[in-house]
This record gives C-alpha cells, structure tokens and sequence, in this order.
C-alpha cells in the first residue's frame, strides 16, 4: 500500500485499524496452580454453553472500540461493525483483520468499497501477526481459575475489564 493510497481527497492520512474477534464463554478457564501438598483443590465448572461474542478494535494513535454481541459471527454483524468503526474513527480507514469467513465474505468486501474503506488481510493462519491476540491473552489470563454462572457475570467481567487491557502499539506488528 502506498502513501497516496492512502491519502484522502482532502489530503489526510486515513487511520488504520487493526480488528479482530473473540469469544468469551461462560465455561471456567482452567490454570496451574501451587497447593498445599495432600490438598485437593476443586474448580467448581458448568455445563452451560452460553458465550459474549466480541470484536474489538485498535487504531494507530491507541483509541479503542469493542462491540459485545451474544450472537454468532457472520458478515452481517461484521457489516455492522464496520460501520460502526466508522462512526466511531471517521470515514477514511484502513483495517487490518484475518481471513475468518465473515471477513471475506463477498458481500462485506461490497460493502466496504461503497463505504471508502480499504480492507487489507493478514496471511492466512498468521494469528501472531494480529496485534489484538495478545489482547485475548491478557483476558483469558484476568478470568483463570473464575466460574461465571450467568451471561450477565459475563458482561459484567468484561465491561470491568476490557479498559484495564493493555493496547498494543500496531506499527510493531505491522512494519
């Protein structure tokens, strides 16, 4: 991509913005741990397999959007995201997301030309390319060894937690 690429009509550099999508479920994230020795520590778990779908996203100067939604992923949710990041970032973007199947989608693809942005893909199967993993790491590391019986607790977890997440700086990733 060239800098005039990525020049707007009025001469701006459009942002970028590297996205891409997790799923929380409700059931216990199981870590090793030190016990007394002889002590059989138990980790209540539930059947339950109710989940909060997210995407979230990261611009290059570091300002943040996530969307919760209790629904699968498809190319309807990921439509409406990206317009939400528009609202959200302004109309001249480029975002960085994997191959998942919603983001390839034909229609998406439609979509994101009428709207001016400019949809750049990361290498299939690259996930450490993606500089939002480590963001899942840091909130699969916060919720070990928790039990949430409810959606609710959930989103409660998430909605305390997802500021405290530390962003990643994306030009380390991607230059």
């Amino acid at each position: 991509m060239t800098a005039t690429e990525l020049l707007g009509q009025s001469g701006q550099l459009a942002r970028i913005v590297a996205i891409d999508q997790h799923t929380q479920p409700i059931s216990t994230e199981q870590k090793r741990g030190w016990f007394p020795v002889n002590s059989r520590p138990r980790l209540p778990v539930s059947g339950v397999r109710e989940r909060m779908n997210m995407l979230r996203a990261v611009t290059d100067d570091g300002d943040r959007f996530v969307a919760l939604t209790p629904n699968r992923f498809n190319a309807e949710v990921a439509k409406h995201f990206l317009r939400a990041l528009q609202q959200e970032f302004g109309q001249k973007l480029v975002i960085v997301l994997d191959n998942a199947p919603y983001f390839i989608a034909k229609t998406l693809k439609k979509q994101a030309a009428a709207d001016g942005l400019l949809l750049e893909y990361l290498p299939p199967r690259s996930p450490e390319m993606n500089p939002l993993e480590n963001c899942w790491l840091q909130l699969r590391a916060a919720r070990a060894n928790r039990l949430f019986r409810t959606l609710d607790e959930v989103k409660t977890y998430l909605s305390t937690t997802l500021p405290q997440l530390k962003s990643p700086e994306i030009y380390h990733y991607l230059c």
